[in-house]
């Protein structure tokens, strides 16, 4: 069997596929039933099933809590939704005179019909500006399936079931928009650097590696020390070296996150280049999934 970008996948992993996406619209069928009841249900659900307990949303302490009490205050939505926005958030990196380290940009359309794939080059992803994932790589032109494409990324334009839990995304005119893909020189995609910064601060960093598979994560500090601060099943046998300009990524860390109390700012470095993903201000819908007990506590205690 083949997949949208022409490589062939297995059959067991194209029935594990089929299986994660029932189990999603489970989940994402299950969600709009208590979002009907109550948002604040929602996320005490959500934080006692990943963490054993319910949240304080009157006293947040961990981080988690912090940023899902935040979610439930009406001023959140338009206050973060343009820099979530995966097209409106290249004017604050260019504002910011950092033009440079933007990914090139091929087009953005209202619609995946509107696609003219002759214009685009051998090489791309496509994506949409709302979107967590579920992004559409073509390593190869010739044997990409642009049907397959444009039924999936139309689909994807509007997932109210899954974005609904954090309200910014609603705010965010959905858009299909076709970037870069940066070449390893296999279907390898490079490692994913996400600063988490907190009042304009970046204190650690995660890396994401082995991304077309596993997706495999761990944290160090801005000294490049690892903390044991991710959960085991996620930490990758091999641990990532320290990136050449590790200092220069830091430094385009903390000017993107200056007069925010807390985002992410996801980083590439590939062949030399620093290169921006996104800004993130509710990492796993505010739940931090990957991260420990303690790693949310101590994140916590520094936004105090």
């Amino acid at each position: 069997m083949k997949d949208i970008s022409g490589r062939v996948i297995e059959t067991s992993d194209k029935l594990s596929r089929k299986i994660e996406k029932l189990y999603i619209r489970f989940k994402g069928l299950l969600t709009v039933v208590v979002l009907a009841i109550n948002r604040k249900l929602l996320y005490k659900l959500q934080y006692f099933h990943q963490r054993g307990k319910f949240p304080d949303f009157k006293n947040p302490k961990d981080l988690s809590e912090r940023l899902l009490s935040e979610m439930l205050k009406p001023s959140f939505v338009n206050k973060y939704a343009d820099y979530a926005d995966k097209v409106k958030v290249r004017q604050y990196v260019s504002s910011r005179g950092m033009g440079e380290i933007l990914l090139a940009h091929y087009g953005v359309w209202n619609d995946a019909r509107q696609i003219d794939f002759d214009k685009l080059p051998d090489r791309f992803v496509l994506k949409t500006n709302n979107g967590c994932g579920g992004h559409i790589f073509c390593w190869d032109k010739k044997t990409f399936d642009k049907q397959k494409a444009v039924k999936y990324l139309n689909k994807r334009l509007d997932l109210p079931y899954y974005f609904n839990k954090e309200p910014h995304y609603k705010a965010i005119k959905p858009l299909i928009y076709c970037e870069e893909l940066l070449d390893t020189g296999t279907d390898e995609l490079p490692a994913d650097y996400k600063f988490l910064c907190i009042k304009g601060k970046p204190v650690y960093v995660v890396v994401y590696t082995e991304r077309n598979i596993h997706k495999r994560t761990c944290m160090f500090d801005m000294e490049w020390n690892l903390k044991d601060f991710i959960i085991t099943k996620r930490i990758p046998k091999s641990l990532p070296q320290k990136p050449e300009n590790f200092d220069e990524m830091k430094r385009i860390a903390q000017a993107l996150s200056e007069g925010f109390d807390f985002v992410r700012v996801d980083l590439y470095y590939h062949n030399n280049r620093i290169l921006f993903g996104e800004l993130t201000f509710t990492p796993s819908g505010g739940l931090l999934r990957s991260y420990t007990d303690e790693a949310i506590q101590n994140l916590g205690a520094l936004c105090d």
